[in-house]
């Protein structure tokens, strides 16, 4: 496929004749986004063939063995405290329920919710505290407000996905995800808003509201799990359940200063969930700390808390970092840069190691990432697309759209390309515990902004905010956002952290200690 500037209009004149998709109005917006992108597709143009054999997300190497082990027995923090103290009956299910109505109901100009049932809440907490009562077990989440993102089935709530363009019903029961946490005790605690059918860093939506910031009315939220990780930031609940394609749970963690963990591609059932791009899409937890986002992982992946949750007084040491040489701290605010700087200092004056590391080809990333996403979003919702385009949010259809220009030899190029990504980040997760970057380049843009400047250089929005969060989602190796204190202007920064494939334990440990470290400065 030609992106060069002078044919790309009469490429996508003739693919959209042939396809019988020509719309003549549409031609120059076609035109444009793409040309948001064109730097990332003519990148990828110039990108040698790869002979690797495309595979599901999972490496082909062997799941690593070794941790960091530290002392002490998990206590559970903020989340696991809140249900120990239900379950004790020094508080009530009911209690916490009306108490998180009532600051919902407060906060309704934030547009967190596509949908909210205070009734529905208050029977869910009634049953919790009448298993109680009876002396029965209601699991380690007991009476905790979880909010789900809207991408989801959850019994009693319809699942709309942020948008008009699909069909919205209540008839169905729990996704496996959402069961699994009702069975360790949660209340169902509304459906988060998101930015429409997931795809979009932004939080903007045009049928639901934008998202607000809690940090700041003049600035995004981030997106796409833009209501859950509001909703924590704005103080409602300690968890929340998001899903991440492209960094949809980390960017607005990051812009929200809260923690958000992607986990292993498919750790957590995606079953009763809407795709966005089934090869990227990933659910996970939102967390207030460490500790919430790990409790509601294990309740999420429906396994045992103490197999992965962080012991609260765990003196981890000796842990090696690596710190990518190139990519990853090219062109970030400077702000973002000296506060890490700042970190992993402090984590060498506590006897942690810093390594420099080189990730071949981490810079081909984002090309790949253009090409599969577009192509997996645009095969799912191409029927919505065809019978009501109109319903679609502007900014969704173009994105949309445009999925029919993308050609499937570059398509599987793509996916040759991102076993060798996988194969080179696996590699270099064998010398090092995590890999530590910043989570984004940027504290959150202003409403406004069609564009980030960072340092001086102008960027398009969507490849700005992903760069750093997409290779994991290529890969599927597990990443989390950490907040990172504020820059001069009151926002929140974000650092990430990433381990090799099936490490979830070892990145929660030592996740728990960066998060000590940054406490401290």
């Amino acid at each position: 496929m030609s992106w060069k500037k002078e044919t790309m209009p009469t490429m996508i004149d003739a693919v959209s004749a042939y396809r019988e998709t020509r719309i003549e109005e549409r031609l120059p917006r076609w035109e444009a986004r793409l040309r948001v992108n064109e730097e990332e597709l003519r990148n990828f143009m110039a990108i040698p063939l790869a002979t690797h054999e495309p595979q599901l997300t999972a490496p082909r190497l062997p799941l690593k063995t070794e941790t960091v082990t530290g002392s002490g027995s998990y206590t559970a923090n903020n989340a696991g405290a809140l249900a120990a103290k239900v379950r004790s009956g020094e508080v009530s299910a009911l209690e916490v329920a009306e108490d998180y109505i009532t600051r919902a109901e407060a906060v309704t100009s934030l547009n967190l919710f596509t949908s909210f049932d205070g009734d529905l809440m208050r029977e869910e907490a009634r049953l919790i505290d009448a298993r109680i009562a009876k002396g029965e077990e209601v699991g380690p989440l007991a009476g905790v407000p979880v909010p789900i993102k809207d991408f989801m089935f959850v019994k009693g709530y319809p699942r709309t996905g942020g948008t008009r363009a699909l069909p919205a019903s209540t008839d169905h029961d729990d996704a496996p995800v959402v069961a699994n946490v009702r069975k360790a005790g949660a209340v169902m605690a509304g459906m988060t808003n998101l930015h429409e059918l997931a795809y979009g860093a932004t939080g903007i939506n045009p049928h639901f509201g934008r998202v607000g910031n809690p940090h700041s009315p003049h600035h995004l939220v981030g997106g796409s799990s833009s209501g859950a990780a509001a909703s924590i930031a704005a103080g409602l609940t300690p968890v929340a359940v998001g899903s991440d394609t492209s960094g949809s749970i980390r960017i607005p963690s990051t812009f929200c200063g809260v923690v958000g963990l992607k986990p292993s591609y498919d750790r957590i059932e995606r079953g009763g969930v809407l795709p966005l791009a089934w090869s990227l899409d990933h659910l996970g937890p939102i967390g207030q700390t460490v500790e919430d986002a790990a409790l509601l992982y294990a309740v999420m992946a429906d396994i045992d808390p103490s197999a992965v949750c962080p012991s609260a007084d765990a003196a981890i040491s000796g842990i090696r970092f690596g710190k990518p040489s190139h990519y990853f701290y090219d062109e970030v605010d400077d702000e973002i840069l000296a506060r890490i700087d700042q970190v992993i200092e402090r984590l060498a004056l506590k006897g942690h190691s810093i390594n420099p590391v080189t990730v071949p080809a981490i810079e081909n990333c984002l090309p790949i990432h253009i090409q599969t996403v577009t192509a997996e979003a645009a095969q799912v919702y191409w029927e919505a697309v065809e019978k009501a385009p109109e319903v679609l949010g502007e900014d969704v259809r173009v994105r949309l759209e445009v999925g029919q220009f993308l050609s499937s030899v570059d398509y599987v190029k793509a996916q040759q390309l991102r076993t060798m990504q996988r194969e080179n980040l696996q590699a270099v997760l064998k010398d090092v515990h995590v890999l530590i970057t910043p989570t984004v380049a940027t504290v959150a843009p202003r409403i406004e902004d069609e564009f980030v400047v960072i340092n001086g250089k102008v960027r398009p929005m969507h490849p700005a905010l992903t760069r750093f969060t997409t290779p994991f989602n290529q890969s599927g190796l597990p990443a989390i956002t950490l907040p990172c204190g504020f820059n001069s202007a009151g926002l929140p920064m974000g650092l990430q952290l990433a381990a090799a494939f099936g490490e979830e334990k070892l990145l929660l440990q030592v996740a728990q200690q960066v998060q000590a470290v940054i406490s401290e400065l």
